[in-house]
C-alpha cells in the first residue's frame, strides 16, 4: 500500500507541503502515461476535496486509493461498469475485516490524508 501511495503522489505531482502540483523538473522530462496520471491527480484531488472534520475521512480516503488503484490495474473503463461500486465495496470491507489490513488501511489513510491536506 506504501508503494501504490507514494506512486499515487508521484503520478499526481502534488506537493505535501503546498498542495499544488509539482512543476517537472526539467522540460524535456520524460512523459508518464497519461492514464494513470490523470487517474493519480483525479484521486489527490477528490482526497484533498475531503473536508478535515469527516468522521467518515479515512474510509473515504481508502475508498478513493482502492477505487484509483483498481481503475489503474484493470482499465479505466470499468468505471462505467454498474458493478464497480459493489466491486469496491467488497475490496474495502475485506480490508475491514482482517485486523493487519485494516491496520494497514488506517495507516495509508493517514498518509493520504495528512499528504492530501499538508
Amino acid at each position: 500500500m506504501r508503494v501504490q501511495i507514494q506512486s499515487l503522489r508521484q503520478r499526481g505531482g502534488v506537493s505535501a507541503k503546498d498542495g499544488k502540483r509539482d512543476r517537472p523538473a526539467a522540460a524535456g522530462a520524460a512523459k508518464q502515461d497519461t492514464g494513470s496520471d490523470d487517474l493519480a491527480l483525479l484521486a489527490a484531488e477528490r482526497i484533498r476535496g475531503i473536508r478535515a472534520d469527516d468522521p467518515q475521512k479515512k474510509q473515504k480516503a481508502v475508498r478513493v486509493f482502492l477505487e484509483s488503484v483498481l481503475l489503474s490495474e484493470l482499465g479505466p473503463a470499468l468505471v462505467n461498469d454498474p458493478g464497480f461500486s459493489r466491486m469496491v465495496d467488497h475490496v474495502q470491507q475485506q480490508f475491514q475485516d482482517d485486523p493487519q489490513l485494516a491496520q494497514a488501511a488506517d495507516q495509508a489513510a493517514e498518509l493520504l490524508l495528512q499528504s492530501a491536506h499538508g
